[in-house]
């Protein structure tokens, strides 16, 4: 555990096993090792360059750290092993999320112009404003995007909770949506608080299928596995009586896994291959790290279409 102040949110970078987080109070961005040991930060407040005004998001990939400065209406771009400045991409426009595509390219959400995202090279150069930004539309508080390989990428929004899969090109691939069946949610609440009885740690809780829960805030997407799935975290209301959870979606937004977690102050944030790191909210300020089971990658599938099979995604 590594005992922190107000950070939100954090990624794990692979190569040096050390989380990079946005430490929300002073502008920057703060690296430590898993245990906590401090290592060192990514720019500071202000207007100029490589500084920062309403620090939202981070991602990391390869020898690229970008971060997405709302207060400024930019882009920006750290080298990894650095931790100076490269360069700045003005946007000039109000972005709510940043997903990697590979270890250069990034895309923006939402895009100019009514597009639902740009892609950018690491220099600056757009690779062009793609898809319909209706969907989301302004101001597009609380909207995701992840990319989940395969040329795909995920858009979620939470008023109204529902979700789309769309191709990097913009062409949509899929929709699913959150409903309230209060009834099956009664079900799973009595199944988890069982489950918690009885266990500590992170454990399966079952359930499959399309996306079905009662009276849940649902939506935030923390990362992707390989094979094109992707992680929602859903936050029932009453925290206080009722855990987190976190699901592992398919390419096509259908359930394959559901995860309950002991501690309901413990928010997943950070997604790296089988290692979940969780904040932790309440009386206790840290990061908490959960594994997942070996089987929790979902298994390949085929959809059949007019007596055809077709690959999932």
């Amino acid at each position: 555990m590594a005992w922190l102040g107000r950070l939100w949110p954090i990624v794990h970078d692979p190569v040096t096993d050390h989380l990079l987080g946005v430490d929300i109070d002073d502008h920057r961005i703060v690296e430590f090792a898993a245990d906590g040991q401090f290592v060192g930060y990514f720019g500071q407040f202000g207007e100029g360059p490589g500084e920062m005004r309403n620090l939202r998001y981070v991602e990391v990939a390869g020898d690229l750290v970008i971060a997405l400065d709302q207060g400024n209406g930019k882009l920006v771009v750290f080298d990894r092993a650095t931790r100076r400045l490269k360069t700045e991409i003005p946007l000039n426009r109000f972005a709510m999320d940043i997903a990697m595509l590979g270890d250069t390219l990034v895309a923006v959400l939402p895009g100019p112009d009514g597009a639902l995202f740009e892609v950018f090279e690491p220099g600056g150069r757009s690779r062009g404003a793609i898809g319909d930004g209706g969907y989301v539309g302004p101001p597009c508080v609380g909207c995701r995007i992840v990319h989940l390989g395969r040329d795909l990428l995920a858009v979620v929004k939470p008023e109204p909770p529902e979700g789309r899969i769309y191709r990097t090109d913009g062409t949509l691939f899929d929709v699913f949506s959150f409903t309230e069946l209060n009834h099956v949610w009664e079900e799973w609440r009595e199944e988890f608080l069982e489950t918690i009885r009885r266990a500590s740690g992170m454990v399966a809780a079952g359930g499959e299928g399309r996306i079905s829960a009662g009276k849940l805030w649902a939506g935030t997407m923390t990362g992707a596995l390989d094979g094109g799935s992707f992680f929602v975290n859903a936050n029932p209301e009453n925290m206080d009586v009722n855990p987190a959870e976190l699901w592992i979606l398919d390419c096509r937004g259908r359930v394959t896994k559901r995860y309950v977690f002991d501690r309901p102050d413990a928010i997943p944030s950070a997604v790296s291959g089988h290692r979940i790191f969780a904040l932790g909210t309440g009386r206790e300020f840290g990061v908490h790290e959960y594994r997942l089971p070996a089987d929790a990658l979902p298994a390949p599938s085929s959809d059949t279409a007019g007596g055809v099979a077709q690959a999932s995604c």
